[in-house]
């Protein structure tokens, strides 16, 4: 990796951890879902979850969103307040019901 790349990525591994995306997937693993830190531009970190169907959720402490290969479907949820551990709750709730 040269240092560009190097620089890159740990930027990105900071932000997740500034965001509270870490936390996120780590809540969602202990719910059972597989999730990964992802960059969607301008350092804003999500959790991304890979559904069926070539759809997706992107999560942050606040909510969760389902998209595909077009874009922005719709919200699952949206709270005020940040709340990981609520979030991947909420997640595995909506997964169980939906996929």
């Amino acid at each position: 990796m040269n240092d560009f790349a190097t620089a890159y990525a740990l930027r990105c591994e900071e932000a997740s951890k500034e965001q509270g995306i870490d936390q996120l997937v780590s809540d969602l693993k202990e719910e059972g879902i597989t999730a990964t830190s992802e960059q969607t531009g301008g350092f804003t970190m999500c959790a991304y979850i890979k559904m069926k169907e070539n759809r997706y959720i992107y999560a942050n402490p606040y909510g969760a969103g389902i998209y595909d290969e077009e874009g922005f479907g719709e919200d699952i949820f949206q709270m005020d307040e940040p709340n990981s551990k609520e979030v991947a709750r909420k997640i595995a709730l909506w997964i169980k019901e939906n996929n």
